[in-house]
């Protein structure tokens, strides 16, 4: 049915009808499509760049914490086996002399020391002794190892032999600092005499903050959040600067392209670059990098692309609206010689200006002209078969009166307009459109945008019957101020559709005002118009509707503007819709002055 409908429309259009659809077609159709797979070819490689870069960060801060945690383990098994330390846990304290300890405790303090100045990443060690030395509660250095039964990893102690145990991040509270928060790498000391026998534990701790300084680097975009978890993905370290945690999110993407197995994985998890490696102590770094940012450029992007469609789409109408007129103007040249020979003088002949179909037109035309005329002159020269000539003459003049009915149908069909009247809405188009372009940037001064409206209005004035008046009061300190494009035609544009041209005035009137105050700038769109009631201003604030009609909005209405006015700034503009039925409807814009404006100029 809609096909047959769009073929019956063409078949029965006008010539030059025909002319602007073809032409419009074959040139927009393969516009749109180039650009809709350039736009994804686009995306496409923004996701492939954020997964790849992604990956590196992930990679670097994997290294950085592996080569930490080998520092604490390294440093913990080497201690553990340091003969200083072994040969004084296995003394017998109650048979060891007090001098003797405290000679043990110098040479404890020596080793501990040494470890510590040559590693600046391990903030203590701690060595838990037998109670009974006499130095075990010193809580420097030593400890008491009977007071470590509340610690968790104090549970783990009899699984310990060869490995190290890295504890989940806890708060400690040293004598000598304040509470901090802490991991730390622990092995048991086993007597060499009797092997199921602890004599001692080295702990080897490092700060909770060091560790996300470490991780603070896979967060690239400043909106991501970066996690160590065990090996069921519970958080042991979390870094975050986004608003709400996404890992509850992505669990069960990650548990499924993962499993158990230790690669590393990165994917795209709803509008997330999500990253795991397993670390060095079977912990996993997962890092969440929000696209968010990605999106908003693509979003401007795409806000660009449909404009730029939208200019090709009216270029392309104008370029096939003037190849159509420049047609229609031959064959009403052809048209005007058919009406010459249909009052019976044949003394005329067409230019042939061409040799396309018109062109074969205009010969058939000089030809059928000639024979007729021919005819007509042997007719009164010969005189015979008076009837029969006569026949012959009326059967010639049937084909050029066809020909003209059919070419009169065409043209007839066509628009003819006043040519000083189009020269004049060419000009003010042609303006309004360069404005408009703007040389492809998307902010232009507050001055032009102003004339922009202005040429809007003489346009509107020109097909409207109801006069409308532009009166405009702008801060001269603001004429050249980068503003967005296309900010204030749109609402002109509502004030004159929906407001005056349904109002009882006798000429429509619009006040646009533009006034510095303080640090806001504050612009004011004021109308005549019919005004609307208090529902209709309460959804307008609300932003919950809005006139979608092709003709009045375009591709610029109000939720087009607010749109963008959210969008740049932050949420710091603000519109409002103040109306009064039958009196009219005032629109206030305010916007920071110097919000990210100091770039435009």
């Amino acid at each position: 049915m809609i096909v047959n409908s769009i073929k019956n429309f063409y078949k029965n259009t006008s010539y030059q009808n025909k002319l602007i659809l073809s032409f419009f077609i074959a040139v927009l159709i393969p516009v749109i499509l180039l650009s809709v797979f350039s736009y994804y070819q686009n995306v496409q490689m923004l996701k492939t760049q954020s997964v790849a870069l992604s990956e590196l960060y992930l990679h670097q801060v994997e290294s950085s914490i592996n080569a930490k945690l080998t520092e604490l383990s390294n440093t913990a098994k080497v201690l553990s086996k340091q003969t200083t330390i072994t040969n004084i846990l296995e003394k017998d304290p109650a048979s060891t002399p007090t001098s003797e300890q405290m000679e043990d405790l110098r040479k404890l303090d020596i080793v501990v020391s040494t470890f510590l100045s040559s590693s600046p990443h391990i903030y203590d060690i701690r060595l838990y002794v037998s109670n009974g030395f006499i130095y075990s509660n010193r809580n420097v250095v030593t400890y008491n190892l009977d007071s470590i039964g509340n610690a968790e990893w104090a549970k783990m102690l009899d699984d310990f032999y060869s490995v190290v145990y890295f504890s989940k991040p806890y708060e400690y509270k040293y004598i000598l600092n304040d509470v901090r928060r802490i991991i730390s790498a622990i092995v048991p000391i086993r007597s060499s005499k009797d092997f199921d026998k602890i004599i001692g534990i080295i702990c080897v701790d490092m700060l909770e903050e060091d560790v996300l300084e470490l991780m603070k680097a896979a967060d690239y975009t400043s909106k991501g959040e970066v996690l160590i978890t065990d090996r069921n993905f519970s958080p042991l370290f979390i870094y975050t600067t986004a608003n709400e945690s996404q890992l509850k999110y992505v669990k069960t993407a990650i548990e499924k392209d993962t499993g158990e197995r230790d690669l590393t994985s990165i994917s795209i998890v709803d509008n997330n670059v999500v990253g795991m490696v397993s670390l060095w102590n079977t912990w996993k770094l997962i890092s969440i990098t929000s696209m968010e940012d990605l999106l908003v450029t693509q979003s401007n992007f795409k806000s660009r692309f449909i404009l730029s469609i939208a200019l090709t789409s009216i270029l392309v109408y104008f370029l096939a609206y003037f190849f159509g007129m420049h047609n229609s103007k031959r064959i009403n040249t052809l048209a005007k010689q058919i009406r010459v020979v249909e009052s019976g003088n044949f003394n005329v002949k067409c230019i042939v200006d061409s040799a396309d179909e018109i062109g074969d037109l205009q010969t058939s035309f000089n030809y059928m002209v000639q024979k007729i005329d021919a005819l007509m002159k042997e007719q009164y020269l010969l005189g015979r078969n008076l009837n029969a000539m006569e026949m012959k003459v009326l059967q010639a003049q049937i084909n050029p009166h066809f020909l003209y009915n059919t070419l009169d149908l065409i043209l007839w069909t066509a628009k003819r307009n006043d040519m000083d009247l189009v020269c004049d809405i060419v000009i003010k188009l042609s303006r309004f459109y360069r404005i408009s372009l703007s040389h492809g940037s998307d902010y232009i001064d507050l001055a032009d945008e102003i004339e922009h409206v202005r040429l809007y209005v003489d346009l509107q004035n020109l097909r409207f019957s109801k006069r409308i008046n532009l009166y405009t009061n702008i801060d001269q300190r603001l004429e050249n101020y980068k503003i967005m494009k296309l900010l204030l035609q749109p609402i002109v544009e509502n004030s004159i559709i929906h407001g005056i041209a349904n109002s009882d005035v006798e000429q429509g009137e619009i006040y646009i005002s533009a006034i510095l105050q303080g640090e806001m700038i504050k612009i004011t769109i004021k109308d005549n118009g019919i005004g609307m009631d208090r529902s209709t201003v309460a959804k307008l604030m609300g932003y919950s509707e809005f006139h979608t009609d092709r003709e009045h909005m375009g591709g610029y209405g109000l939720k087009n503007v607010i749109d963008r006015l959210k969008l740049y700034y932050d949420n710091q503009a603000q519109i409002i819709f103040e109306s009064t039925p039958n009196v009219g409807t005032k629109v206030t814009i305010t916007m920071p002055y110097n919000y990210r404006n100091e770039n435009l100029h």
